[in-house]
């Protein structure tokens, strides 16, 4: 089985960094991550989506952001990723935009290897990511952006799982199957794995 998970939101946390981004070009205080209810930053009282877009370009062109993003699988989580992408055809489908200053495709094989993943294969696209599913032949696809999943479970035959995120919650979709993590994935592939601790999570 060929499966394709997303990076930021899925297996690295961006939304920290990138409110701290946010809080230091307003010269406001925190943002708590908990206010944040849609995935493009939008309708919250006081950022627009002119400040939104050009930290979105800061942190393109900015390496160092992409390196030090923390982790959200556990390492034992990361372990079994890896082994999984030894027993299946593992790849990784981003929005990250790619830039001249520096090699991103670089950068984000270096961070998944630096988590356990041995030989990450990473695709970039600025396109609807239904796109490479099909191109790629990917039959489980996991991302955190609700407008995604709804791309990849009406235009494709993939199986979709969506971890849930504050800023996901109000979405719901036939299609998608929402997961508290990625022990739900590995419990859907191998029931019989020792992380396979699958829970339910219901919008809120």
């Amino acid at each position: 089985m060929k499966i394709a998970l997303d990076i930021d939101g899925v297996l690295a946390d961006f939304v920290t960094p990138f409110l701290q981004l946010l809080e230091r070009r307003v010269g406001g205080p925190a943002i708590d991550p908990a206010s944040i209810t849609d995935p493009n930053f939008q309708h919250h009282p006081y950022l627009t989506k002119e400040l939104i877009y050009d930290c979105m370009v800061d942190a393109s062109y900015d390496p160092e952001f992409w390196r030090v993003l923390a982790p959200l699988p556990s390492p034992e989580q990361w372990q079994a990723l890896n082994r999984l992408s030894r027993d299946n055809e593992v790849v990784f489908i981003t929005h990250r935009w790619v830039r001249d200053t520096y090699d991103i495709n670089q950068v984000t094989c270096d961070w998944l290897r630096g988590h356990g993943m041995d030989n990450p294969v990473v695709h970039f696209t600025q396109e609807v990511k239904s796109q490479l599913v099909r191109q790629l032949e990917v039959e489980l696809f996991v991302d955190d952006r609700h407008e995604n999943c709804e791309d990849v479970a009406t235009q494709t035959d993939a199986v979709v799982m969506m971890p849930h995120r504050p800023y996901n919650q109000r979405f719901a979709h036939p299609k998608v199957q929402r997961i508290e993590d990625l022990n739900e994935l590995f419990s859907y592939l191998n029931p019989n794995s020792v992380l396979s601790v699958p829970s339910i999570v219901k919008p809120s």
